[in-house]
């Protein structure tokens, strides 16, 4: 069966489990906040493990787009909401993140502080050296891409992914804009750049470092570009990540000790370019709810060296109170800077300063900004030119903006008005060598004026609020304004780019039309076969896909009836099985509430959904995930998890299902601390073999469970090699009398393929040594095959790695090759997911991924 990619989802974005959403209707002046963000990046349990509170709100920034309410308090402003939590109910929070694969479905995470884990969905993958020969023959037969073969439904008006521009900024005619795209099994960061001031963008090159790959995964969030270079930063909870760029045009990832210092509970909320280097600002805190934040400060002379400064150290003069940074700005060498004070934590913040600093941070003045009789509220920004600050006035029933202008940042004058219909409040300004830019919100829209000095505005543009639509940041390139975000898709999220020139007029730029940017959802996960008839699963917009073949080379779309494909959230199916019944398909949607995904079909060329019994109902222990199925001479059984315990299901005819029990409640059932959880299975004889892992103080030990039936199991835990510190097994193939298993385990050295075989069904476990010498190679794909057994996985470094083939007459002794060719080697990602035996061949399916464009691949080999 092939590996169980990781099942990240669709992160509302930014806020908890729920939908995005409009904010709802209240008086101005406001800027509204945004609902609190995922824990970021992944953070993922173990089953049992303590489950994390969701995170506070933090010091938001990323506003609706205007006309919805503003809090009686100003937010800071953070550059992004976190990258989505992926649903790996394996997974250890505690753990010290280290080397991730790409390219695993089935992950091993080690739950001792301290020790390496492999992080799913990561946008890197662990370093591996090529121990393993080339091999351009020897009976493997060509792979292709095969976006063309395996069919999707055209009239689909969604790509079934969620994208979005978290921030944005600009140097000279140079924009850069960063985010993310996020779907069923992907995780990946966006960085679009434009020469012309934001007319026209490609997609930037991005590459990983030299020295290996990233210690965890991270999406750009922040950018900021000046004299110096350019730099993105991903931080947040368990995380943190630095790319530099000379000319915002190709982005190196820094290696992971340039990241460290935005760590565990930073959040870096906007990067400043300075005269001397780079300023960020954001927030730190130890607490998972970021009750306990403190405002943070990095500095840095070239984007790679960074120093933190966390609360007093920033050295602002603030007494008996706590604060945060809300906004920072630049002009040559002086950098000014906006605090919200709040006295009492029990209470919004009260007031708001403003400092200035000549010596890029290190040590800060009070400047002060005038405060008329009756204004409120405060913006500041600035450029070049200098800097413009803006307060919120009223004259009669009518909200406008007064402007001070400041070409030092400490003396300030008063300049002109800011006066419009519908001004409701001024939530950014920006600035440049020609000047300022007022980011407005007024009528439920973004407003924009422009004015050389700030005593005279014109309009500069405005961009229509819609439901849903959110502005996360905003820079002046030339004469023009380049606004980021996301906006709703029909269905998904998709990102906002809008460009305004200089009289106002917008400037046509489609996101869409951006090469490489956007990368539609069609994944072919699983292979499985019967008789003379291939059945292939995935996701395609965003919904459970299933192909069909009689000769494994030509491929029809099946039909789902009723909710089979199609249901609110994202799905994909992981896995599929052929029996006596007919077909079964079995992965998860995520949904609220997230619920198994089970679709049975008598000829593989119309599904229905099985899961709406009682059985795949969520029970007292946590949501059920489907994992993987098999078929055998017993029936049909599931395999996956119910909180903190393995779970499995089991029908004779795919129309009754059964839960499965252990002989004894330690079986099955886990605890705090004590998980178990199965991630595949396999029909082993008379009757079932599944393989996953259980939890102990120690941490991960693999463990194999046997049934008879599908409805009474035992379980056995094999002992790890004495190199290994802990770890699970991820895939298990049957032929006959002999099992083979194979999974992921830590190491001193990293991450290490663990492997066993059993010549008695099961009785007895015997530890194998690693397929070709290299045992940092990952198994994405094992299945059994009339000649003995077939293997697939994948080395190499992050953003490049490699198929590797494997081959077995007996599941003891290995070959191990890398095939190479289109959808095998070469650039980008590649990987094969699932393997079956149709017609004396091996069929394998999977992915292939570089810089421009991603695509099912469909591969045939020996069998």
């Amino acid at each position: 069966p092939p590996a169980r990619e990781p099942f990240p989802y669709a992160q509302e974005i930014p806020g908890p489990a729920v939908p995005p959403a409009a904010a709802p209707a209240a008086p101005p002046p406001a800027v509204p906040a945004p609902p609190a963000p995922e824990p970021f990046p992944y953070a993922q349990e173990v089953p049992g493990a303590p489950s994390t509170p969701p995170a506070a709100e933090p010091f938001p920034w990323a506003q609706q787009v205007p006309g919805g309410p503003r809090p009686a308090h100003e937010a800071a402003h953070p550059a992004a909401p976190p990258p989505p939590v992926v649903d790996e109910p394996w997974r250890t929070a505690q753990s010290k993140p280290r080397k991730p694969r790409r390219s695993l479905k089935k992950p091993l995470l080690i739950g001792t502080a301290g020790l390496a884990v492999v992080a799913l969905v990561a946008a890197g993958v662990f370093l591996v050296p090529g121990l393993l020969g080339d091999d351009e023959g020897g009976g493997e037969s060509g792979a292709k891409l095969a976006g063309a073969l395996f069919p999707v439904n055209g009239a689909a008006r969604t790509d079934g992914r969620d994208q979005q521009f978290t921030g944005v900024a600009a140097a000279g005619s140079t924009v850069v804009a960063v985010g993310s795209e996020t779907g069923v099994g992907v995780s990946r960061g966006l960085f679009a750049v434009s020469a012309d001031g934001g007319r026209t963008f490609t997609s930037a090159t991005t590459r990983e470092p030299e020295s290996g790959g990233p210690a965890t995964a991270a999406l750009p969030q922040a950018v900021g570009g000046g004299s110096q270079g350019w730099v993105a930063i991903g931080s947040g909870k368990g995380t943190g990540a630095v790319w530099t760029s000379p000319d915002g045009r190709s982005w190196t990832r820094q290696p992971d000790a340039v990241g460290r210092v935005f760590g565990p509970g930073s959040q870096v909320n906007q990067i400043v370019a300075t005269a001397g280097g780079f300023i960020a600002i954001g927030a730190k805190s130890a607490k998972p709810d970021q009750s306990d934040a403190e405002a943070a400060l990095w500095t840095s002379a070239d984007g790679r060296q960074w120093e933190a400064r966390i609360g007093d150290q920033i050295g602002l003069e603030v007494k008996k109170a706590s604060y945060s940074l809300v906004e920072a700005a630049a002009s040559g060498d002086t950098i000014v800077l906006k605090a919200l004070i709040k006295p009492d934590n029990k209470k919004p913040p009260q007031y708001r300063k403003v400092w200035r600093s000549q010596d890029g941070g290190r040590t800060w003045a009070v400047s002060e900004v005038p405060v008329p009789k009756g204004s409120r509220g405060l913006a500041v920004g600035g450029g070049s030119a200098g800097f413009l600050a803006v307060r919120e006035m009223k004259k009669d029933d009518d909200f406008y903006g007064q402007a001070f202008v400041s070409k030092d940042g400490k003396t300030w004058r008063g300049a002109g008005k800011l006066e419009m219909a519908g001004y409701n409040h001024t939530a950014q300004i920006l600035g440049d060598a020609k000047g300022f830019t007022a980011v407005v919100a007024g009528g439920g829209n973004t407003i924009l004026a422009q004015s050389a000095d700030g005593a005279t505005w014109k309009p500069a543009g405005t961009l229509p609020g819609k439901p849903g639509s959110s502005v996360a940041g905003a820079a002046p390139a030339e004469g023009q304004t380049v606004l980021v975000g996301r906006q709703p898709g029909g269905g998904d999220l998709n990102p906002l780019l809008s460009v305004f020139d200089s009289a106002g007029r917008a400037v046509p730029v489609d996101p869409a039309k951006i090469p490489g940017l956007i990368r539609p959802d069609h994944t072919v996960q699983a292979v499985g076969a019967s008789g003379s008839l291939a059945v292939a699963v995935g996701s395609a917009s965003g919904d459970a896909a299933v192909w069909t073949s009689a000769d494994g080379a030509s491929w029809k779309a099946a039909q789902g009836l009723g909710a089979a494909f199609t249901r609110p959230g994202p799905q994909q199916l992981l896995d599929v099985t052929g029996g006596k019944s007919g077909w079964l398909a079995v992965g998860y949607d995520q949904s609220a509430p997230k619920h198994p995904l089970v679709v049975t079909s008598a000829d593989g060329a119309t599904w229905q959904a099985a899961d709406s019994g009682a059985a795949f109902q969520d029970g007292k222990r946590g949501a059920l995930i489907t994992n993987a199925a098999a078929a055998g001479a017993a029936g049909y059984v599931v395999v996956g998890t119910e909180g903190p315990s393995a779970a499995t299901w089991s029908s004779t005819d795919l129309k009754t299902w059964k839960r499965g029990a252990g002989a004894d409640a330690t079986v099955l059932e886990g605890k705090p601390n004590a998980g178990r959880w199965m991630l595949d299975v396999a029909s082993a004889g008379s009757g079932f073999t599944a393989v996953g892992g259980v939890r102990d103080a120690k941490g991960n030990h693999p463990a194999v469970w046997s049934s008879p039936d599908g409805l009474r199991w035992t379980v056995k835990t094999l002992p790890l090699p004495s190199s290994v510190i802990e770890g699970h097994l991820t895939h298990v193939a049957a032929k006959g009398g002999t099992l083979v298993a194979a999974g992921i385990a830590s190491s001193k050295e990293g991450a290490d393929w663990i492997g066993y075989v059993s010549a008695d069904g099961g009785s007895t476990w015997r530890e194998l040594p690693v397929p070709g010498g290299d045992g940092h190679i990952v198994t994405t794909a094992l299945a059994a095959t009339p000649s003995g057994f077939a293997a697939t996985a994948t080395v190499g470094t992050a953003g490049s790695t490699d198929v590797v083939s494997m081959t077995s007459r007996d599941g003891s002794a290995w070959t191990a090759a890398k095939p190479g060719g289109t959808g095998l080697g070469g650039d980008g990602d590649q990987r094969v997911t699932g393997l079956a035996p149709l017609g004396g061949r091996v069929l394998g399916v999977g992915r292939s991924a570089d810089a421009e464009t991603e695509q099912p691949v469909l591969w045939t080999r020996a069998g």
